[in-house]
């Protein structure tokens, strides 16, 4: 049976993401950070924060090893640059980016010993173009996106491929900011005329994860409906 590791998979898009491969067979390890709302069969559930080296760390020996991690655990920060301080900063820098290079240091040693992995990234079309107002979640999400590009060059000779799925604006709790002026406004312009679905991102994810996948590495996959073309 396939193994999964998965952080943020208790809501929105981890969680979409935990059911599709759950139900496809996977066994599935989810990381979570307040509440584990997601169970079932082939369903396992660990509390870490994974913008904590030594919690992520810790869990070497805990789980066992993967044939594919997925990087979902996020937060943003919407402001004006002015009124971000030091905290703020190491706050978004730290789990945004830094749960995925502390995810990814849990997991290459064995996935070089077998040859084998995919490592995918949950980032956002805002890390490749930048948005007004969301400075360290753009920056933090380019940063990601930087570390995929290198890593597929350094890992492909291992046998890994490490990829990221750029969502556009995707129906989740990060929505709950916006009004349903903005939500229209946002509809209208994207040419798919809707918002997107964690469905949507997990389906990708599978792809990114499954053999059909095998020649793609290094790529920043945009699932956004055509909000950025």
């Amino acid at each position: 049976m396939n193994k999964l590791l998965i952080s943020g998979g208790s809501r929105g898009i981890g969680a979409a993401t935990v059911r599709l491969f759950a139900g496809s067979g996977w066994n599935v390890t989810y990381l979570y950070r307040h509440e584990a709302l997601v169970t079932g069969d082939n369903i396992t559930p660990i509390k870490c924060d994974v913008s904590d080296y030594a919690q992520v760390m810790d869990l070497k020996d805990k789980i066992p090893a993967c044939d594919c991690l997925i990087s979902c655990a996020g937060i943003s920060l919407k402001g004006l640059v002015q009124d971000m301080d030091l905290d703020d900063y190491r706050n978004v820098m730290d789990t945004n980016f830094g749960g995925f290079y502390n995810l990814v240091k849990l997991v290459v040693p064995s996935m070089i010993s077998a040859h084998k992995g995919s490592i995918i990234a949950i980032s956002s079309m805002w890390g490749q173009t930048g948005a007004s107002c969301e400075a360290l979640y753009s920056a933090s999400k380019g940063a990601v996106d930087a570390y995929v590009k290198s890593l597929a060059k350094e890992l492909g000779p291992s046998g890994i491929r490490v990829n990221a799925i750029s969502p556009g604006v995707i129906d989740t709790d990060m929505m709950s900011c916006f009004s349903d002026e903005d939500k229209e406004q946002l509809i209208n312009d994207t040419p798919a005329g809707r918002l997107g679905t964690p469905e949507d991102i997990a389906k990708a994810a599978y792809f990114l994860a499954s053999d059909g996948s095998s020649y793609i590495t290094g790529q920043i996959l945009g699932v956004n409906g055509g909000f950025l073309i």
